[in-house]
């Protein structure tokens, strides 16, 4: 039986590596979810919109690092 996950990271830097890593991807195109905000206790949800935007741009700015981790570039 496996440990209990504790964190996403591993799953989802495996999963990522496995649809669009190597020479040929699985596929080119890919979707960030930002609404997981609802899913946390109500203590730890963003408060105001500043907040909500910094936490989108975090999430946005983590999918861009793992993607260029893997070795995807930026566009300009």
């Amino acid at each position: 039986q496996a440990p209990p996950l504790t964190s996403p990271l591993p799953v989802l830097r495996a999963a990522l590596s496995r649809l669009v890593g190597g020479p040929h991807p699985l596929t080119r195109h890919l979707e960030v979810e930002t609404y997981t905000g609802q899913a946390l206790p109500p203590e730890l949800r963003p408060r105001g919109r500043t907040q909500l935007a910094d936490g989108i741009a975090a999430e946005l700015t983590l999918a861009r690092d793992l993607l260029t981790d893997l070795g995807l570039k930026e566009l300009p």
